[in-house]
């Protein structure tokens, strides 16, 4: 009885706490808004309430009763919405939508595990927080990126299904087409959250949001695309501290990419990978020291196109068929030499395939993707190089060379 008794009001109390949250973000919504609105915190708190309520009252009594609440309230949010579009002149819906979905993650709380009311209140909360950025966005937003987007949702949701019947085939069975192409959405959903951030924010907000914005969407276009603007202005060290940065922030993608496909991974993959990240961070503050400014704003484009999707699924299925043929014939250690040719053009293509092998072992997978990402390093060099300054390329060979070393010594000690 008294477990029953405390679950009934931690139930409410999380109804209560769930509801203020959403509220809260009104309420302070409100302050910027000439008007009443429909609902503040304390009303947030009633809803989610009431509709916890209502879940428990059906429970003990009449299953129906419930279907006739939702109504019912649904009926009262619309006169408020007509109410207030009458004698405000205000059209919106956010804040009457917001109190519909909050009345039914009420419910959830009694219906369902405690994690989705929990996470829905939390992203709705955060859609509601993020209003100003959202429409920063989409105002900013390009004919040609709309189009891709919606050929992206199309490639998502209506492509990948339809790949899933057919059955690997190739050497080894190393062709599978629904998981390469997962894998591509995956890439590409990932590379779109960083561009979501750079059109969002800006690239031109700073050196060093331009290297952790630019290394959540590549590494690699960030330092081609430095090394060719400091061939524009004397002053390079903000295009080496950027390029450095964002091969630094590399090694946090990589662990983010693990986290999501393999999370068992993350307890061994962290120390290397925040280490390798620590030293070139380390590096590009020294680098800036030198206090010399110039512009590093930057144009991305965007990565939803299908050209750069298509680009990375052959090379992923390369890196499938390499990986299962060294396998094959060296054992797990051939391995390493997959990561070595995959580090060549992109880390992001053994690091899938090592996180989604449940069969590696542990110790070869961290040696593997940590071997791939020193290579990619050492091609960023090289890059600097061919498309930069010789004072560029100078410097950015000592601040990734840190990097290097660090990646060496790791590799001795796992």
């Amino acid at each position: 009885m008294a477990t029953y008794m405390y679950n009934l009001f931690y139930k409410f109390f999380l109804s209560l706490a769930l509801g203020a949250l959403i509220g809260m973000e009104r309420e302070k919504r409100q302050q910027h808004h000439k008007g009443t609105d429909f609902a503040g915190i304390r009303t947030f708190m009633l809803i989610t309430f009431f509709g916890a309520m209502s879940a428990y009252l059906s429970s003990l009594y009449y299953s129906w009763f419930l279907a006739v609440i939702i109504v019912c309230f649904m009926l009262i949010i619309l006169s408020g919405y007509i109410l207030s579009s009458f004698f405000n002149k205000d059209i919106g819906m956010t804040t009457e939508i917001s109190a519909a979905i909050a009345f039914i993650i009420g419910i959830l709380v009694f219906k369902t595990s405690q994690e989705i009311p929990i996470l829905l209140t939390i992203v709705i909360t955060l859609i509601l927080s993020f209003k100003g950025y959202l429409h920063k966005f989409v105002y900013s937003l390009k004919s040609i990126e709309f189009f891709d987007t919606i050929k992206f949702v199309l490639i998502a949701f209506v492509i990948l299904p339809l790949l899933k019947p057919i059955a690997p085939f190739g050497p080894f069975n190393s062709i599978n087409l629904y998981e390469i192409w997962l894998m591509v959405v995956f890439v590409t959903g990932l590379n779109y959250i960083g561009y979501i951030l750079i059109k969002t924010f800006g690239s031109n907000k700073g050196t060093v949001l331009t290297g952790l914005l630019g290394g959540i969407l590549s590494s690699t276009a960030i330092v081609t695309s430095l090394a060719n603007k400091s061939k524009e202005q004397e002053k390079v060290t903000p295009f080496v501290t950027a390029s450095a940065i964002a091969c630094s922030t590399m090694f946090l993608r990589i662990l983010i990419e693990v986290s999501i496909l393999n999370i068992s991974m993350i307890e061994k993959l962290a120390f290397p990978m925040v280490l390798l990240a620590l030293a070139g961070y380390a590096s590009a503050s020294i680098m800036w020291r030198r206090k010399e400014h110039a512009e590093t704003n930057l144009e991305f484009k965007s990565p939803l196109m299908l050209k750069p999707a298509l680009k990375f699924g052959i090379f992923y299925s390369f890196i499938l068929f390499i990986s299962n043929l060294s396998n094959a014939y060296l054992g797990q250690k051939g391995i390493l030499l997959a990561s070595i040719i995959s580090g060549l053009a992109d880390v992001d293509a053994i690091t899938i395939f090592i996180a989604r092998t449940a069969s590696l072992d542990l110790g070869i997978g961290i040696m593997a993707i940590t071997l791939a990402a020193i290579v990619n390093t050492g091609v960023k060099i090289v890059i600097g190089k061919m498309f930069g300054t010789s004072n560029y390329s100078n410097n950015l060979t000592k601040v990734l060379a840190p990097i290097i070393v660090t990646g060496l010594f790791l590799l001795l000690l796992l």
